[in-house]
C-alpha cells in the first residue's frame, strides 16, 4: 500500500513539473467537442454532476469536490481515476500543492517515528506540530529533506530482519547509534591478541565509580573497539547492543535501569558477543541485548562470560554466606579488585527475595556515565556535533 502511494505521488510530481503538463480543463474541453457536448449545462446533466460542482473541478477548488464526481468525470472523459486524480492534483492551485504536501510529510514522519515516545524523550515538544517535528528530524540527522530519513543505511541495517523495519524507534535508535560510530570513525585496527590481553584487566576498573568506566572505554578504543552510552527509549527495551561498522566492533550501552551493576555487566556481555560472535555479527550487522525480535546470538554464553570475568561463581558462592554483612563484602570486593555491586548485583539476580533488603547496597550508574553518555535526543543540535564532543573525550 505505501509504495502504491509513493508511485502515486512520484507521477503527481512529475506532473507538476513537466514542461507541458496535462490540464483538466482542456481535457474536458476535447472531450466535449469530440462528443459534441455544447454547454457546460449538457455536461453537468450527462454526469449527474451539478453545474457549481463541474465549475469547481474545472478550475481546480480541491476542497469542495468529492470523489464520486471525480468518478464520474473518469467516466466521461474514458480514462482511469488514478490517472485523472494525478492530472486533478497537478494542475491545483499553489496553497493546495503546499497542502498535499504537508500532508505528505506528515504520514511520513507518522509512518517513521513514534510521537509519543519521542516527546516523552524530549526529542519534540509537541505531537501536532509536524512542520517543527520535520525541522527536528533534519537538522538532528542533517538531511537535505525529511524523505532522506529513509535511506541507504536503512538497508546495510535492517534488510535482514522484518521486525526491525516495522519497529520505528528501533530503527530511530539503532541508526542514530550507527551514526554516531561512523561520525566517530575509530582509526585503529580491531586487535584480537590485545582485546583478550585488556579483557581481565577491566575488573579491577569497576571500583573507580567515576571514571572507571571511561578508562576502560579509552582502552577499549585504542584497540579498534569503539563504545558509547546512549539513552534508551520507551518501547525498546534496550539494555546495549553490538555492530560492525566500517568492519570494526562497536559497542552502545544504556542506563536502562539506573544501576551500577547492570552497566559493567552489559559491557562485559557485549565484549563476549565481540570475542565470539563475530562471524555472526558480520552477517547481521548488529545485535540487540533486550530485545528479542532481532537476531540472538548465544546470550548464555555472554552472560555466563560477563559473570566469569567480573565475579566467578566460587567466589559468589563464599561471599553468599556473609551477604548481610556489608564490611565483610566492601573488604573480600577489594581483595578480589572488584566493586561490592558486582557482588551484591549477582547475588540479588540469583536471589530475588533480598532485592530490597539489599538494593540499596548497589550505587546508581550515573556518575560512572555522566562524561560519557550521549543524551542526545532533548538537545537542539545536530547528533554529530554531541558525537565530536564524545571523540574528542575518548582521544583525549
Amino acid at each position: 500500500m505505501e509504495n502504491s502511494e509513493n508511485n502515486l505521488l512520484k507521477d503527481i510530481y512529475s506532473l507538476l513539473y513537466a514542461e507541458n503538463p496535462k490540464n483538466l480543463s482542456d481535457l474536458i474541453a476535447e472531450r466535449k467537442k469530440k462528443l459534441n457536448v455544447t454547454s457546460h449545462s449538457q455536461l453537468a446533466n450527462a454526469t449527474g454532476i451539478s453545474k457549481d460542482t463541474l465549475r469547481r473541478i474545472i478550475i481546480g477548488d480541491v476542497e469542495k469536490v468529492d470523489i464520486v464526481s471525480i468518478i464520474k468525470i473518469s467516466n466521461f472523459l474514458g480514462i482511469g481515476v488514478d490517472t485523472l486524480v494525478k492530472i486533478y492534483i497537478s494542475t491545483l492551485n499553489p496553497d493546495a500543492i503546499k497542502e498535499i504536501e504537508k500532508s505528505r510529510k506528515a504520514s511520513y514522519i507518522l509512518n517513521n517515528f513514534d510521537l509519543t515516545v519521542l516527546k516523552k524523550a524530549g526529542f519534540i515538544e509537541d505531537k501536532n506540530d509536524f512542520e517543527g517535528i520535520e525541522k527536528r528530524i533534519v537538522s538532528f540527522f542533517e538531511l537535505k529533506s525529511i524523505f532522506e530519513y529513509e535511506s541507504e543505511i536503512d538497508t546495510v541495517l535492517f534488510s535482514r530482519t522484518k521486525s526491525a523495519w516495522n519497529d520505528r524507534m528501533l530503527r530511530f535508535w539503532v541508526k542514530s547509534a550507527y551514526l554516531q560510530f561512523k561520525k566517530i570513525s575509530n582509526p585503529y585496527d580491531f586487535d584480537l591478541i590485545e582485546f583478550e590481553a585488556i579483557i581481565p584487566k577491566i575488573r579491577a576498573y569497576t571500583q573507580l565509580e567515576e571514571k572507571g568506566l571511561l578508562t576502560v572505554i579509552k582502552a577499549l578504543y585504542s584497540i579498534g573497539i569503539t563504545v558509547i552510552i546512549q539513552s534508551y527509549l520507551e518501547t525498546t527495551q534496550i539494555r546495549g547492543g553490538t555492530m560492525l561498522v566500517d568492519g570494526k566492533p562497536c559497542i552502545i550501552l544504556t542506563n536502562y535501569n539506573n544501576r551500577y551493576d547492570t552497566l559493567w555487566f552489559a559491557l562485559m556481555h557485549e565484549l563476549a558477543h565481540v570475542r565470539y560472535d563475530m562471524d555472526d555479527l558480520e552477517r547481521n550487522v548488529y545485535h540487540l541485548t533486550g530485545h528479542t525480535d532481532v537476531f540472538l546470538l548465544n546470550e548464555e554464553r555472554a552472560n555466563y562470560f560477563a559473570r566469569e570475568l567480573l565475579f566467578a561463581e566460587e567466589k559468589l558462592e563464599y561471599a553468599k554466606n556473609y551477604i548481610e554483612n556489608d564490611m565483610f563484602i566492601r573488604q573480600y570486593a577489594k581483595e578480589n579488585s572488584v566493586h561490592p555491586a558486582i557482588i551484591y548485583g549477582f547475588f540479588i539476580y540469583d536471589n530475588p527475595s533480598f532485592n530490597v533488603k539489599l538494593r540499596n547496597r548497589i550505587p546508581k550508574s550515573e556518575k560512572a556515565i555522566k562524561l560519557i553518555k550521549t543524551h542526545p535526543w532533548p538537545k537542539l543540535e545536530p547528533l554529530t556535533k554531541e558525537t565530536i564532543k564524545i571523540k574528542k573525550l575518548i582521544e583525549s
